[in-house]
């Protein structure tokens, strides 16, 4: 599997998805997997298919000329630089990495007991390739998605905004308020996927029944 569409599917999934289902898809990728010839789709084949059915259309807005009064270039990296953008994505997938990699080990280790340290280490570097990231090419792409929603003005009253001890005070607060956010999201989420995955056997159940028994399943 390789880094751009280990990265897609951490985009499109979710972490904890590609955390349930990361083992599975580190063997599949493993070399003598990459079957093609009995009809069996490769990693990479299948989270092209994902790509296509769950990522969104292209902004039409993305090739227009810019706004006259939108920022500079200039203007929007000092916000960025200012609001500590490159730190805070870097801090962002280390904290999600480390979430994806415990989900990720515990659903291993019940899978294989007696897991050796490289099957382990193989599956750490796994996250470790997959949370890579292409820095500039993000901080490229977010500029122009400022230059287009924002005027100068904003951005100047932004940079104002961060430069004013309240402004500061946020960029202090805001690396441990996401890392507390996305603790408690992932727990959300780990709770929600187990009752929905419940409902969803239950109305399985309820479906099978129905068609043995040849009444109406329950709504």
């Amino acid at each position: 599997m390789n880094c751009f569409a280990a990265l897609c599917l951490v985009i499109l999934l979710g972490p904890q998805q590609v955390a349930q289902r990361g083992p599975a898809m580190m063997a599949q990728s493993q070399p003598g997997n990459q079957t093609s010839s009995t009809g069996t789709r490769t990693p990479d084949q299948v989270i092209g298919s994902i790509i296509a059915t769950r990522a969104p259309a292209p902004a039409q807005t993305a090739n227009q000329p810019l706004p006259a009064d939108a920022p500079t270039r200039d203007q929007v990296l000092t916000l960025l630089d200012l609001v500590q953008a490159r730190q805070t994505m870097v801090a962002a997938m280390e904290d999600m990495k480390q979430i994806m990699q415990n989900g990720a080990e515990e659903s291993f280790r019940k899978k294989v007991p007696n897991a050796t340290p490289k099957q382990v280490e193989a599956l750490r570097a796994m996250f470790d390739e997959i949370t890579k990231m292409p820095l500039d090419d993000m901080i490229n792409a977010v500029i122009s998605i400022y230059q287009r929603h924002l005027t100068k003005t904003d951005v100047e009253e932004l940079i104002r905004f961060y430069s004013s001890p309240v402004g500061q005070k946020i960029l202090r607060e805001q690396p441990q308020i996401m890392r507390e956010s996305m603790q408690a999201g992932a727990e959300i989420q780990r709770k929600r996927v187990d009752v929905i995955q419940a409902r969803i056997k239950e109305k399985m159940d309820e479906l099978i029944n129905a068609e043995e028994n040849g009444s109406a399943p329950k709504k």
